[in-house]
């Protein structure tokens, strides 16, 4: 201890300086990088979770005693590394977490004393807990509410009950989409019985119907189902055009609801076809009819004929002779039975909304936006694509009108960017295990340069000074010899001895290394066995230093 205050009061103060607070900053380096690595590594169990989500999850953990870490934001949680596969395989043994209703988990044990309408009322609270989960899983939604009125069957029409449903959904700072929307609507129609898609209301938070029912129309079904098909055509068509959310398109179709029959039938006085003729002839009076007695004989063969009769005398008249012809004649026709049924399509109407250009230009390294009109020739062009996508009928009256007006962006809840702190927290959360070790290596990069570099050069410079130290230790060793020989001339026999065994070992030694040896071994003995000597002696070389000039 004394030699090291002996030492710190040798130095300059601002040696002192140094030398405290490298050792504390390698102290505290050394503290907190052993608090550390001592530290279990804890690395993410589940992210990206509701607060519901959270907490169940953390309860859970509490019960198995098992350590973890909650994030700023409540949405991850993270437990030690060692532990991390035991745990999921037992929260996968548990069954999914609970957040919000539960599903159809309400029936995982029987209750044997429960009514029918208890049993009834469970079902329907399962059915609208598992819809819930089901539409939290689409991307753009953050929370979700379903509502559920079950149909109702009976003898009797008028207490019959159609099923329906409403849902609420909280959107992640987006817009929900109209495929979105067609989803859930079909999703919920779907899951329930009886559910018909237009008795589905899906509304967001701020109270918006992003899609309401349609009306009866078009073949017994729903021309708000026909008229949304037809504006999803001009949007699925624009949209590679004009970009993704800078059209939007209306369609209103007008349907005939009444149904007509007609009969008709035409005549072409001008083509006539002949359909049976009738030709008849008579005789009257004498004539060559046949002659002979009636019977067997007049009818027999010629070869035995009897002879004939004897004509009448040439004086009587002859027979008359009645020709009568009869031809029917049928005109040409066509006969058409025409029948249209109710919901025939009349004309249809469309409205086409197109956002301005967006023009990206990139200068410096840095793309910059700028917005313009849309030109006619683009103006035109979108009006043909549209009406190609609806099948417009000018004939039948069909209008369609393009219009290029700016979009105006709807205020959206965004989510709150975090601040500084938390990002750095939340970074040096997701690098802690790297940067133990970056910062273990660090503290010896420090502890090298604070300590060991110092002393390697102190180490290497007395190295180098050891044959000029050498080559003043024998000029000193043989000044404080001869110096000796004359001190203690009236020694003892044995020291005498002891003097002429060093002048003869030195005279021997020729290496100035061992020469510098054996003049340290034996001043060191001469010194232990005559310290007041050797003191004197000290004492007279310094008053000599300090009278020389």
């Amino acid at each position: 201890m004394e030699q090291f205050l002996a030492f710190f009061r040798g130095l300059t103060l601002q040696q002192r300086f140094l030398l405290l607070g490298g050792t504390g900053l390698v102290a505290g380096t050394l503290w907190v990088f052993v608090a550390l690595l001592g530290k279990a590594d804890y690395k993410p169990l589940y992210s990206g979770m509701v607060p519901a989500e959270a907490q169940s999850l953390t309860r859970r953990l509490a019960e198995k005693n098992i350590p973890f870490e909650l994030s700023s934001d409540g949405t991850s949680v993270r437990v030690p590394a060692d532990q991390l596969d035991k745990t999921r395989l037992d929260l996968a043994a548990q069954g999914p977490l609970q957040s919000g209703r539960l599903g159809f988990e309400l029936f995982d044990k029987p209750n044997w004393g429960g009514s029918d309408f208890a049993e009834k009322v469970n079902y329907q609270r399962a059915l609208e807990g598992e819809l819930e989960r089901t539409i939290q899983s689409i991307r753009e939604v953050e929370a979700v509410r379903v509502h559920l009125v079950m149909p109702r069957e009976s003898l009797f029409t008028e207490q019959e009950r159609e099923a329906k449903a409403a849902v609420v959904v909280k959107l992640r700072g987006a817009r929900l989409a109209d495929d979105a929307v067609a989803s859930i609507t079909n999703l919920v129609a779907s899951a329930v019985d009886s559910l018909k898609p237009e008795n589905v209301t899906v509304v967001d938070a701020a109270g918006n119907v992003p899609l309401t029912p349609g009306r009866r129309g078009r073949h017994g079904g729903s021309s708000g189902g026909f008229e949304a098909a037809l504006a999803q055509k001009i949007v699925a068509t624009l949209s590679p055009v004009v970009g993704e959310q800078r059209v939007k398109a209306s369609v209103t179709v007008e349907e005939d609801v009444t149904s007509t029959e007609d009969t008709q039938e035409t005549y072409d006085p001008n083509s006539t076809v002949v359909l049976s003729s009738q030709k008849t002839e008579e005789r009257m009076g004498p004539g060559a009819g046949p002659s002979g007695v009636p019977g067997t004989a007049s009818n027999v063969p010629s070869g035995q004929q009897q002879p004939a009769a004897t004509p009448k005398p040439s004086g009587l008249d002859p027979g008359q002779v009645l020709r009568s012809e009869s031809q029917t004649y049928a005109v040409s026709k066509v006969q058409r039975h025409i029948l249209q049924p109710a919901g025939r399509l009349k004309r249809i109407a469309a409205a086409v909304l197109i956002d301005d250009a967006v023009d990206v230009k990139e200068e410096n390294g840095q793309k910059t936006e700028s917005r313009r009109k849309r030109t006619p020739e683009e103006m035109k062009q979108i009006q043909e694509l549209a009406m190609a996508a609806i099948g417009f009928d000018a004939a039948r009256g069909d209008r369609l009108a393009v219009e290029n007006l700016s979009f105006q962006e709807l205020p959206v809840e965004r989510p709150v960017a975090p601040t500084v702190p938390q990002r750095v927290v939340r970074e040096a959360e997701r690098w802690v295990g790297l940067l133990r070790y970056v910062g273990l290596a660090a503290l010896f990069g420090v502890i090298y340069l604070l300590l060991l570099r110092p002393v390697k050069k102190q180490v290497l410079m007395a190295i180098r000074e050891i044959p000029a130290r050498l080559a003043s230790a024998n000029k000193s060793a043989a000044a404080l010899a001869a110096g000796s020989a004359a001190a203690l001339a009236g020694a003892s026999a044995a020291g005498e001895e002891a003097e002429l065994m060093l002048q003869q070992e030195l005279t021997e030694t020729t290496s100035d290394v061992k020469r510098a040896t054996v003049l340290k071994k034996h001043l060191v003995d001469k010194v232990k066995q005559e310290p007041a000597a050797t003191a004197r002696l000290i004492q007279n070389w310094i008053r000599k230093s300090e009278v020389r000039p």
